[in-house]
């Protein structure tokens, strides 16, 4: 037999693919903020608890599978005592055990984290780093400054937190380490390392230098770029691992470094002081023990995160914006304006807390909203069409219905009100219902003021209360919309329009929303809020709020807890 030389076949190694060595990689690294929620699934444990059946009069197993929507299988598998041949032996008054058919539900937290570009001194982050076939090994990552727009010397490592409140200049964590967790979610991380981390010092001196560093910043910005070390991976010195995405190579101190991340313009980290007087939801747990945690939670970082910018930085003026919203959202919870007003819910807020002089033939007083009660028909038209004064832009509809109610009046809360109680007004009179329960009844008492149109233009409705302060009126929303597109240009924002919703929806964007008309729209907001808790003094806030005093037991219930709670 001849033999067969690898000559003889110059082509056999033309089809085998070429090997591809793949080594391990470090693909990106970023800074994220985390949110963690709660889901509601299936238990891991079954279903809920069976239930439990009693035989009647005629029934089979059968029948008792076919009216449970189950199965008579399903029954004997469930019910201890029955059998396949005891099955047809039933009594009346017996309890048979069913199979539930309802899965039980437990609550499991999510995690998700987004890349954040911004974080103030002493804040919790997080660093992700996104790998490939190192799951399991340890990796190691440190924080350096900017190497021209850091604080003081280039390339100076920051002190880091870990977990266990630990000070280092470089913290440790093991790849795929959230798996080990009990996030619903821990699946996703496999290929992750994440650091939760404390941009921090236990040096109180340098820790003075980079806050009075970041204070003196101006064209300049403390900047923070992420250096991951995945050289020394469980002792071992060098391992081949390939870098990807934005990275720099380069030397410090002679070393080659070949995983920068963000080191470049437009990639940085920017380091903040933090805000002058921060709020935690523990804080507003206190205050507004009705609050939602999640709330909570999004009410504190978004009032952290632009308290500064709008000088909501003492105690007098945080405690009066606190107590003001809390009041007008029922405990951080309504985000608009509630218009499902009960016959009596009208004439309390409408009726008889509004009077106004009228040439009435015993010299008394009448209602202001004539419309809402029933067998008064006002014109709808407003008093004046081009308003100019404080005082026309304030009157509203014509008052112009025939023999209009009459009424004596007594103060009350330094308010004038109706001498009569709902009851005795609902003995002669009846609040039209079209006005109950509907948005109309704002397209009536907001209109023809506020620079809001008449009842038919649906002003009233369309630019009622919304956001932590419950903007109302136009000329409100016309004064953020044209505010807020001074302040940020890049970032334009319709409240005449389509992005109303935002305010009923977004916890930052009504902050901030609640926070600019506090600030620059209303009458010196922060200067009266200053001159300390007194019940003039926030009286005096809430009429700026307010424009009336609605809900002033309310507003100084909350202001004056959040002035015990925020004076710890």
């Amino acid at each position: 037999m001849p033999t067969l030389k690898f000559k003889d076949f110059p082509n056999i190694f033309k089809s085998i693919p070429a090997i591809k060595i793949i080594r391990p990689q470090v693909i990106k690294a970023y800074f994220a903020e985390a949110t963690i929620e709660e889901v509601e699934v299936e238990s891991e444990s079954g279903a809920e608890d069976n239930e439990k059946y009693v035989v009647e009069s005629g029934d089979t197993l059968g029948a008792i599978a076919t009216k449970k929507g189950t199965t008579v299988a399903a029954i004997i598998e469930s019910d201890p005592i029955i059998t396949t041949a005891n099955q047809n032996s039933l009594s009346i008054g017996q309890e048979i055990i069913l199979p539930s058919t309802v899965p039980a539900k437990e609550k499991k937290q999510k995690i998700t984290f987004k890349k954040a570009d911004t974080g103030n001194l002493g804040k919790e982050i997080y660093v992700i780093v996104e790998t490939k076939l190192l799951q399991g090994k340890t990796m190691s990552i440190n924080i350096r400054q900017g190497k021209e727009k850091g604080i003081e010397e280039q390339d100076e490592n920051i002190m880091l937190k870990d977990d266990q409140g630990n000070y280092s200049t470089m913290v440790k964590t093991t790849i795929g380490g959230m798996c080990e967790t009990e996030y619903l979610n821990k699946d996703d991380f496999t290929d992750q390392a994440i650091f939760k981390i404390s941009i921090d010092t236990s040096n109180d001196d340098k820790k003075k230098a980079w806050t009075k560093a970041i204070k003196d910043a101006t064209d300049k910005k403390t900047l923070l770029y992420i250096l991951t070390d995945a050289h020394t991976l469980e002792g071992q010195t060098e391992l081949n691992i390939q870098y990807l995405g934005d990275t720099e190579e380069g030397e410090i101190r002679g070393e080659k470094i070949t995983n920068r991340w963000l080191d470049s313009d437009g990639q940085w980290f920017e380091l903040k002081q933090g805000p002058k007087f921060p709020i935690t939801p523990e804080q507003l747990l206190e205050i507004f023990p009705k609050s939602k945690k999640t709330r909570r939670e999004e009410v504190a970082k978004a009032i952290n995160k632009n308290s500064d910018e709008f000088e909501i930085h003492n105690l007098d003026r945080m405690s009066h914006f606190l107590g003001q919203i809390g009041a007008e959202t029922g405990q951080l919870k309504a985000l608009q304006e509630n218009y499902n007003y009960t016959a009596q819910n009208v004439y309390d807020t409408f009726l008889r807390k509004v009077l106004i002089s009228h040439p009435t033939k015993s010299d008394k007083y009448t209602f202001k909203y004539h419309d809402l009660i029933e067998g008064y028909d006002a014109t709808l038209e407003c008093e004046y069409t081009n308003p100019t004064t404080s005082y026309q832009k304030k009157y509203g509809h014509k008052r112009d219905v025939e023999d209009p109610i009459e009424v004596t009046r007594v103060l009350l809360n330094g308010k004038y009100v109706a001498s009569w109680n709902y009851t005795e007004f609902n003995a002669l009179y009846t609040v039209k219902s079209s006005y109950t329960q509907s948005k109309t009844l704002f397209d009536y008492v907001y209109g023809c003021r506020m620079d809001n149109g008449k009842k038919s233009t649906e002003d009233g409705s369309d630019y009622f209360g919304v956001g932590f302060i419950h903007l109302t009126g136009k000329d409100k929303y016309k004064a953020l919309d044209d505010k807020w597109k001074e302040l940020y240009p890049d970032d334009a924002k319709d409240f005449m329009g389509d992005d109303i919703s935002l305010l009923k929806t977004d916890v930052e964007v009504a902050i901030k929303a609640s926070m600019i008309i506090w600030t620059h729209v209303q009458n010196g907001t922060n200067s009266k809020a200053d001159q300390g808790n007194s019940d003039s003094t926030i009286t005096s806030v809430t009429l700026d709020v307010n424009g009336g005093n609605n809900g002033l037991d309310d507003r100084k219930k909350y202001t004056k807890k959040a002035y015990e709670v925020l004076d710890k």
